[in-house]
């Protein structure tokens, strides 16, 4: 008690070196009392701790929640929440941290008071790397799924949660009924993302690397993620989780005028073992940006040969690295578009763990008004593939351009100068 009650009235004074001497303290403090009154004190030195340094990124108030993780038991939850309403950002993560740590039914009850969608919202924190993860080891961790779900429209917050209630629906059994509840959620907003990403796509905004384009595929990838997070739970329909009705949730996909959502749909739909009809397969790795996606999600998961051989498409190696570099292209910072032309060049073979694997070079070239149409034909490489378009084992794949003149340089030496940009990386 003595102790907090010092490190209090240092902070109190927000001179510089009273708060080097606190944070001292602090970091010297390997175990608390049981005793309550401590806990509470710690508390209220967290509440007063005086004002932000922002020449020192280390927050005194911060430090002293992160004491109390370890006994997070003990913290009386009615002071939680008046600290938490008078709190910075940073000091309110690090006590949802403490709330998710508690291993009782009160504590995620606060918890979910303070996040769900009846509490005190409007005083949520961004989140940050790890936050409320520690809710994942609760006994009764299958409750909080739902306020996940509802964050999942929270802005801000939509990327943090799919990854969370993925991670909770493969990691904790998730009763029937909450699976339904959370699959109520989902559905309208699926529905809504690919309404939004089909309305980008049809406009095409500037093209694929058009932040409008991105950030409506984001959220549709998003839901998607929770969706094949499904695979792991049981429930009505078997160990898909939830049986046809998140196979009729994928299937919609396949019905977007985006190709890169219904790849996403088709690779899902595979995993699952449902065979998909060959001309959304033929749709969707018709274009290099859905065929990159498509092909890289399928090898990944060892069903590109069974999904294009079933549906008669022919692949190798040319094909997938031209999708590869034109993908990469299209990203914002490079290209920032699809080439309008592009074409085979050559391939050098390499061995790799025994296998012949190719790096294929290709040309291509832009029009006017992009920057790079003055440039004419300029040379880009992607691989190593083998010969029927899978990636050897252990290969990262690459593609690469310098945007050099097609007859600046020879074949060979296009070749060497793309193997040694690949090797700076």
């Amino acid at each position: 008690m003595a102790a907090v009650a010092r490190v209090g009235a240092m902070l109190a004074t927000g001179l510089p070196a009273d708060r080097t001497a606190a944070l001292d303290s602090i970091s010297s403090w390997r175990t608390i009392d049981d005793d309550p009154g401590t806990v509470s004190a710690i508390l209220a030195a967290a509440a007063r701790s005086g004002p932000v340094d922002h020449a020192d990124p280390t927050d005194p108030a911060v430090r002293l929640v992160e004491v109390l993780w370890s006994a997070a038991h003990l913290v009386d939850l009615a002071e939680v929440e008046a600290v938490y309403l008078v709190a910075r950002d940073p000091v309110r993560r690090a006590l949802l941290d403490l709330l998710a740590r508690r291993r009782d039914p009160a504590g995620l009850a606060v918890l979910r008071s303070v996040v769900g969608e009846h509490g005190w919202t409007d005083h949520l924190p961004l989140p940050t790397p790890g936050l409320l993860s520690a809710v994942l080891g609760h006994p009764q961790a299958a409750e909080f799924a739902g306020d996940l779900g509802r964050l999942l429209v929270r802005p801000g917050w939509e990327s943090h949660a799919a990854a969370l209630l993925a991670r909770l629906a493969r990691e904790v059994e998730l009763p029937a009924a909450v699976l339904a509840g959370l699959l109520d959620l989902i559905e309208p907003l699926l529905i809504e993302a690919i309404g939004q990403c089909d309305e980008a796509f049809g406009c095409r905004n500037g093209g694929e690397a058009s932040p409008w384009v991105w950030r409506t595929r984001n959220r549709v990838r998003l839901v998607l993620d929770v969706l094949e997070s499904f695979d792991a739970v049981p429930g009505p329909g078997g160990p898909t989780g939830g049986g046809e009705r998140v196979v009729d949730l994928l299937v919609r996909t396949l019905g977007s005028a985006d190709p890169v959502v219904g790849a996403w749909g088709v690779a899902a739909l595979a995993v699952r073992g449902v065979e998909v009809p060959w001309d959304r397969v033929w749709m969707t790795s018709h274009e290099p940006v859905p065929r990159s996606v498509l092909l890289e999600r399928l090898d990944r998961v060892g069903l590109l040969g069974p999904v294009l051989d079933g549906s008669g498409r022919h692949r190798d190696g040319v094909w997938r690295a031209e999708a590869d570099l034109v993908s990469w292209l299209a990203r914002p910072g490079e290209l920032g578009c699809v080439p309008a032309e592009v074409e085979h060049v050559a391939t050098r073979i390499t061995e790799v763990s025994a296998d012949d694997a190719g790096f294929h070079l290709f040309r291509f070239r832009t029009r006017a008004p992009h920057w790079a149409s003055a440039r004419g034909w300029m040379v880009g490489a992607a691989g190593l593939y083998r010969e029927d378009g899978t990636v050897p084992d252990g290969v990262v794949r690459v593609a690469v351009s310098q945007y050099d003149c097609e007859d600046t340089a020879s074949v060979e030496e296009h070749f060497d100068a793309m193997a040694a940009a690949v090797d700076e990386r």
